[in-house]
């Protein structure tokens, strides 16, 4: 499944239903939960338990080269047990310095690692997002949930302070995520990036910056994560900034008008024919042709406004929703990841190829 949710997976969602819902165990609330009902909503309700690591080890008998006798037989039975056919022994050794990390609630296995590994609750990492957002009323929750069967969890909040483009009556607010893993997979983090509400295309400032701009801050797996909060907020503390950069330069490329030549330039430059000097397959040139008509059949849909039909704006919010919605999953290239858990390397690329096609 491309959303990675499993049976023992939940979600929340404020108002806005998401694509998998249907399929998935997704809760869509009326508004916005309290801090203190976040993990319930969320499935994340439940503690990662440590146990010990147990490795079956299978061993050859050595056979006797005489008849045993009755003693002989009883010594070595009550050594190992034994039966007239069986040529192996079976023992379950105690794995030393490592555990094995499982769900309280369901029991399944999220990981197995090493006893240096610092599990971080997950009642840890909604605290720190509360501590996070501190006071401030205008942040509230808007997503949380897990994938691959709470192996990967996060949750979302919303700076409720939206702004629009000109040309697009849509909404974009900023967000607050923070995620975290009990798979060893990531340690815990914290971004901020921009949504744009009627589509879900996730623009981070970085991104529209063409490259980070620092409003990323990892905690590592230890166990003294709460004492670089104070570093965090101060990583975090430009999210307002950040979103009125973004609106800027949003406003800025959504006055810049292009041709239908410049359209198609795009489509044909943000999707490329390999580069290769040898021939190119009729499947991988299907492929192209194919990506290529998905990307201009968003110029046609609703999820670009008429007035960016024709501007540098919509050529960023079409490369933007052919990168989160329509490219093809591949490997652990999943939907959510591309939306809320990580930044998109490509993503970056995008304005920067937009102005320089634009020549703006």
């Amino acid at each position: 499944m491309a959303h990675e949710m499993t049976d023992a997976d939940q979600m929340f969602s404020v108002r806005e239903t998401p694509w998998h819902a249907a399929e998935t165990n997704s809760t869509i609330l009326a508004d916005h939960p309290e801090p203190e009902q976040v993990l319930q909503v969320a499935g994340l309700d439940w503690k990662v338990e440590e146990g010990e690591v147990y490795r079956k080890l299978e061993r050859a008998i050595e056979q006797p080269d005489h008849v045993l006798s009755i003693e002989e037989y009883g010594a070595l039975a009550e050594a190992e047990p034994l039966s007239f056919d069986r040529k192996t022994t079976v023992t379950y050794p105690k794995l030393a310095g490592w555990k094995m990390l499982t769900r309280s609630d369901t029991h399944d296995i999220l990981h197995v690692a090493k006893d240096s590994y610092g599990v971080v609750q997950n009642e840890v990492g909604a605290d720190i997002m509360d501590r996070l957002l501190g006071a401030d009323e205008a942040v509230k929750y808007e997503t949380g949930g897990s994938i691959r069967s709470g192996a990967v969890c996060y949750l979302s909040a919303k700076v409720d302070e939206p702004f629009t483009v000109i040309g697009d009556d849509s909404y974009t607010f900023p967000y607050v995520v923070v995620t975290w893993a009990h798979d060893g997979s990531a340690a815990v983090e914290a971004r901020a990036t921009n949504v744009r509400v009627v589509c879900g295309n996730t623009i981070s400032a970085s991104e529209a910056e063409s490259r980070r701009t620092g409003r990323h801050f990892t905690f590592r797996h230890t166990k003294n994560v709460m004492e670089r909060i104070d570093d965090a907020k101060k990583t975090l503390s430009g999210v307002r900034e950040e979103t009125k950069a973004f609106q800027i330069l949003a406003d800025e490329l959504a006055q810049v008008g292009i041709t239908e030549e410049q359209r198609e330039e795009f489509v044909r430059t943000f999707i490329p024919e390999p580069s290769s000097t040898y021939a190119v397959s009729d499947r991988v040139l299907d492929n192209i042709s194919r990506d290529r008509s998905k990307v201009r059949g968003l110029f046609e849909g609703e999820t670009i406004p008429e007035a960016h039909k024709l501007s540098a704006y919509g050529l960023v919010l079409a490369g933007s929703e052919y990168l989160d919605h329509l490219r093809t999953y591949r490997n652990a290239d999943t939907y959510l990841g591309r939306t809320l858990l990580r930044d998109e390397p490509l993503k970056k690329k995008l304005v920067p190829m937009v102005r320089e096609l634009v020549k703006v």
